[in-house]
């Protein structure tokens, strides 16, 4: 998925109360902070490096230092985000992304920032009715076969739960490879927390040898497969697996 991600990666959103209304172009929904996991964006031995930020931070949330300003402030600069708030400018980059947003980003990721899917049925699944905002999204992630939704019978999206790391390692390579890619075996495991038998663990030892990701810890070495995608993560699994 090189558009794949644009996420059209560009997904996500908090509704209001304690959260914050996140608009990163559309983008809305609510759900719990998990944090943010600073070894994400550890640069991958040999991987490619994000080109140095400017002196004066975009965002106030993301302040000189902040581990992810390069990979969030990338996006900025190719319109994939404008952030979840404006007056300060901020992008939220703690809060989780839902699959709903995920949709969005990846994308307007792989296709550009004009990307304008096309007319939406409201029919595809139980959970995402015509009136649903990121209706058109959801329905062409799943026509591009990279998603088939939380459900079968029925069929549902989940479109408000929080999209996990597990989850974004098969979504990232589909949407980039195509639907019909699947990820090669792999003997042994890059993480302690996704032994052989883990359902992604193929998955998620791609985008490791990829140098897409380098796990959620260093010593042990670990993954944190079930760990909500923050906003801040997201800017990172799209910046290296797009661009």
């Amino acid at each position: 998925m090189k558009a794949s991600k644009v996420l059209g990666l560009a997904v996500a959103a908090v509704a209001g109360g304690a959260l914050a209304a996140i608009h990163v172009l559309g983008e809305r929904q609510a759900v719990a902070n998990p944090g943010s996991t600073a070894q994400e964006a550890r640069a991958p031995a040999a991987g490619p490096a994000p080109a140095a930020a400017p002196a004066a931070p975009i965002f106030a949330d993301v302040p000189e230092g902040h581990p992810f300003r390069v990979f969030i402030e990338r996006l900025y600069e190719l319109a994939i985000t404008s952030g979840c708030a404006t007056n300060p400018l901020r992008y939220c980059p703690d809060e989780p992304v839902t699959r709903a947003q995920m949709a969005k980003f990846i994308l307007r990721s792989r296709y550009g920032p004009t990307y304008a899917p096309p007319p939406a049925t409201g029919t595809r699944f139980e959970d995402v009715p015509l009136s649903h905002p990121f209706v058109r999204w959801i329905e062409q992630l799943a026509a591009e076969n990279v998603t088939s939704g939380c459900s079968t019978n029925p069929p549902r999206f989940c479109p408000d739960d929080p999209v996990t790391r597990a989850q974004m390692a098969k979504f990232l390579p589909r949407s980039k490879y195509g639907p019909t890619y699947g990820a090669p075996p792999a003997p042994g495991s890059a993480f302690d927390d996704v032994p052989p038998g883990h359902p992604f663990h193929r998955w998620i030892a791609q985008l490791a040898r990829e140098r897409i990701t380098t796990g959620c810890s260093a010593n042990p070495p670990l993954y944190c497969p079930d760990q909500a995608v923050t906003r801040g993560q997201m800017a990172v699994f799209l910046c290296r697996n797009f661009y």
